[in-house]
């Protein structure tokens, strides 16, 4: 399941959970944080009554403290019938809250909002109409900025193929499977869904890079369209000095026609273009 990120929506009469949190915090009183889950409630309800394949369910609402980060954490759960042993060592029906079954959940960062982050909202993002009305509850615009989710995405998998240890071949295989998916739907138009995108470039174990894109730090987004230009990094190198400008394929590593000597720190490039080597020949031998 994918998540979204985002930041309150500049509208507190229309979305009111940031007016709600704020009161929240201001006030001192023994049981405020009742009075503002109460609060929470009838404003989730008043979603989901404009949403008809809205099911309810139990909702969790938390104030926690992690990596020294207060948040604000709203959860809906299912009940789901199992067994259970009674005192009669009897087996009996058992309802229960299945957290692996979880739908729809929301976290605020407190912390980052009151530091002025860009973005401090996450959410599951399950089907439309169960995102939409949460993400309406939570009040939380999460319009995207393609080019910048490209940008974290294309880090995102450079790190992993260093942290898998790949070779070089293996390397250049996964980045160009990866880039080729990626600037297809750039191509189409059609944004990115993770799931399946990490099961067609990482098949053999998804789950590692299912991980790796969704770590909170990076805060990659769904259903973005990916920025043809920044596409272009994911396969290519390019650099440039007072004197100089380089730009290569990630392939000529592989084949050998670029070669980068870390002892003397310089760039061996070969099979280099007649033309080219002509023109360099008449400017040194004058």
């Amino acid at each position: 399941m994918g998540k979204g990120y985002g930041h309150f929506e500049d509208d507190p009469d229309n979305y009111p959970m940031q007016t709600i949190v704020s009161d929240y915090l201001a006030q001192e009183h023994p049981d405020n944080f009742y009075r503002s889950s109460c609060r929470m409630i009838r404003h989730l309800e008043s979603r989901i009554q404009t949403t008809p394949l809205a099911t309810g369910g139990y909702v969790l609402f938390a104030h926690i403290t992690m990596n020294q980060h207060e948040h604000i954490l709203v959860a809906m759960l299912s009940p789901t019938t199992g067994t259970a042993v009674n005192d009669a060592f009897a087996i009996q029906e058992s309802v229960y809250l299945d957290i692996d079954k979880l739908r729809v959940a929301g976290r605020i960062d407190i912390t980052s909002w009151q530091s002025g982050a860009e973005r401090y909202i996450s959410f599951l993002k399950g089907s439309n109409a169960v995102s939409g009305y949460f993400k309406q509850f939570l009040g939380c615009n999460d319009v995207l900025i393609a080019k910048r989710e490209t940008e974290k995405l294309r880090d995102a998998l450079k790190e992993f193929a260093t942290e898998q240890g790949l070779d070089p071949a293996h390397r250049e295989a996964f980045l160009q499977t990866a880039h080729d998916h990626l600037k297809q739907l750039s191509k189409d138009g059609e944004p990115v869904d993770l799931t399946t995108f990490v099961n067609a470039v990482w098949p053999q174990e998804p789950e590692l890079l299912s991980t790796k894109l969704a770590n909170q730090e990076l805060e990659l987004s769904d259903g973005f369209v990916p920025d043809g230009r920044v596409l272009k990094g994911i396969i290519s190198f390019k650099g440039k000095s007072n004197y100089w400008e380089l730009k290569f394929d990630r392939v000529g590593l592989v084949d050998g026609s670029i070669e980068y000597n870390r002892d003397q720190d310089v760039i061996i490039l070969r099979n280099i273009p007649d033309s080219f080597r002509e023109e360099i020949l008449d400017e040194v031998e004058e």
